[in-house]
């Protein structure tokens, strides 16, 4: 068994480059366009595996040329791929912007990801309950990551969810969570309030904790990022680089938090160092060809 199981999306992005966003009804013309391996199921893998932890991915990809590319990246990142179900259609794509900020719009078509389903994640069981933790985002359909959820709850088995792309969730899924990892922009639309100050921010998360969760890790971009829990909150503070593009670094920041958990660290520990890896994401272009090996973090640690 591995010691993480990361149960979500996993997605061929298109990305394209423009010096701003188009507004509604305006065609501009862009710069540079890549397709990159990518989705937040797969990003925070691929994170977690370059950091030195036995990690096995669930999902589910097409039977076309985007699927048996993403399959085989698995297989030389030494991730186990055994869960992850070749499904009839294409595989999911994220269509993805990026404006001369590095600030991103994006656009998931969830096809494939939508096939792996409750069914299929009953068949998973065995793996989930011989993991130390497991990690899920919200591009699979929410029923199945509700049944995630209880899943490992009814195992003993800790679980960290990124919800995004944000939606709604209900109080049963949230109450007895471990960790839950949103942005600024995902905490506002789960607290339903701003988050512009400190104490918003503490507030915010307060009503999270509320419903039962038992820890929120919120991303703050270049400032660091919050923890909060029944023993406090604190935020901690992030590094400084120079942004490229920005796409997968809360995913930089989850894989590696969980790699860091399992590894043993504090949770300020691991959350200092999910800080640097997603740092060290952002200064790079591309979802998982920005990813960080465990060296790299390193020697950028040391450089500090």
């Amino acid at each position: 068994m591995s010691s993480i199981t990361v149960v979500g999306s996993i997605n061929m992005d298109l990305v394209a480059n423009a010096d701003e966003f188009p507004r509604p009804g305006q065609s501009i013309i862009g710069g540079a366009f890549n397709t990159f391996p990518g989705g937040n199921g797969a990003n925070q893998c691929v994170a977690a595996a370059r950091l030195g932890v036995d990690v096995e991915k669930a999902g589910a990809v097409g039977g076309d040329a985007y699927g048996r590319e993403l399959k085989a990246l698995f297989e030389a990142e030494n991730i186990k791929c055994d869960n992850v179900l070749t499904a009839d259609g294409p595989t999911s794509v994220a269509v993805i912007l990026i404006n001369k900020r590095t600030e991103n719009e994006i656009v998931v078509i969830p096809t494939a990801n939508y096939k792996f389903d409750a069914a299929r994640l009953k068949s998973l069981e065995g793996t989930i309950r011989g993991s130390k933790l497991v990690l899920t985002q919200l591009e699979l359909r929410l029923e199945v990551v509700e049944e995630l959820i209880a899943i490992c709850k009814s195992a003993k088995v800790p679980v960290i969810l990124n919800p995004a792309p944000v939606c709604s969730l209900p109080d049963s899924m949230l109450n007895g969570l471990d960790c839950i990892t949103p942005n600024e922009t995902e905490l506002e639309a789960l607290a339903g309030m701003p988050v512009d100050t400190e104490a918003r921010l503490y507030a915010a998360a307060d009503k999270l904790l509320n419903k039962g969760v038992k820890r929120v890790i919120a991303t703050l971009g270049k400032r660091g990022a919050m923890i909060a829990d029944r023993d406090g909150k604190k935020i901690v503070s992030g590094y400084r680089v120079k942004s490229v593009d920005t796409v997968a670094a809360g995913d930089a920041f989850n894989g590696a938090l969980a790699a860091a958990l399992v590894g043993g660290k504090t949770i300020e520990e691991a959350v200092k160092f999910a800080n640097a890896v997603g740092a060290l994401t952002v200064t790079k272009r591309g979802a998982i060809p920005s990813l960080p090996t465990l060296n790299e973090v390193e020697r950028f640690i040391k450089a500090i």
